[in-house]
């Protein structure tokens, strides 16, 4: 497989993988055994590594704290020289036992659990607000940037940001002037781009950005369609995804193929993240994002894109 590029996220100078695994490591749908789910995570780390991947991402609020758990369990199984190689990076203010709690008190537990399970943290997102009041908080006196910008002074984070899909208030962040990094996601991807505006406003602040899903919560990672017709027919995400499945088709070339490297592409994303549970799909992404696709083909799919129809759901833009 080709080597993953590394760039530079934003004003933060982290280095990090294009390519990153976050999400649900070891969340096994049909086996609920922890020991295997433990199991199965260590061995997705392990081969993760071995395919040149070196950034991970997840959350507390995953699997209610088993992702996390899992992560942990994962870099823990690693030799020290490799650990110290990683860039790995958590969110604060979603912990389950203090969900939507963004005080610095509540910032700093859910900061301390976090380490506790992982060890050494590059880079910690506040969370998922739901509301504008939430992120008074988050950036007011006493708020979760107040105590995270602390931990970065002295040297215990490399960088802060906020980890959430509603534009508005990531670009609230942004102009804020105190966030290093940005993570939204659901809205960059062959389906829909409407983060775009957003991208302009934080490469223009120097302000690293990481995209989420860009499989669009698996629609374009190479499913059933006729399965998932039966729930989502009609949908318009779905039916533009239908399209895009027959455009590949046609082309002979993988649908995830084309979503990852969708995201890989844009210069204004710095890394972007999938969420494999287990070996054989954090092989599928990196199969995903390193499969040679013919450089004519991207010039065809923006201009199949511009004209596809239905227009897509509406995203964070409308929050």
């Amino acid at each position: 497989m080709a080597t993953l590029p590394v760039k530079t996220l934003g004003r933060s100078g982290i280095q990090a993988t294009t390519l990153g695994v976050g999400g649900y490591l070891g969340l096994l749908h049909d086996d609920d055994d922890p020991d295997h789910a433990i199991d199965a995570a260590v061995a997705a780390v392990q081969r993760a590594i071995e395919l040149g991947i070196r950034y991970f991402d997840t959350s507390p609020a995953y699997g209610g704290g088993l992702a996390e758990k899992h992560l942990g369990a994962g870099l823990d199984s690693l030799d020290p020289q490799m650990r110290q190689q990683l860039t790995i990076s958590t969110k604060v203010g979603t912990h389950p036992q203090r969900p939507h709690q963004y005080g610095t008190d509540d910032i700093r537990w859910c900061y301390q659990n976090s380490r506790e399970l992982l060890g050494p943290i590059d880079i910690v997102f506040v969370h998922d607000p739901t509301s504008d009041q939430h992120m008074d908080t988050i950036l007011g006196a006493g708020g979760a940037f107040e105590y995270l910008e602390q931990l970065r002074d002295a040297g215990e984070i490399r960088g802060i940001g906020l980890g959430n899909r509603t534009h508005r208030w990531l670009r609230r962040v942004i102009d804020s002037t105190r966030a290093d990094l940005i993570l939204p996601s659901y809205d960059y991807h062959p389906i829909r781009q409407s983060v775009t505006p957003l991208l302009d406003h934080a490469t223009a602040a120097n302000v690293g950005v990481v995209n989420g899903s860009p499989y669009q919560s698996g629609l374009l990672a190479g499913i059933d369609l006729e399965q998932a017709a039966l729930s989502r027919a009609g949908d318009a995400d779905f039916e533009r995804a239908r399209q895009i499945y027959a455009w590949c088709a046609e082309r002979e070339v993988e649908v995830g193929a084309i979503a990852v490297q969708y995201s890989l592409r844009e210069t204004r994303i710095g890394a972007t993240l999938v969420g494999p549970r287990t070996v054989d799909e954090v092989e599928a992404n990196v199969r995903h994002a390193t499969t040679p696709i013919a450089a004519h083909l991207w010039g065809e799919l923006d201009d199949f894109l511009a004209g596809l129809q239905p227009s897509p759901n509406p995203g964070g833009e409308a929050k």
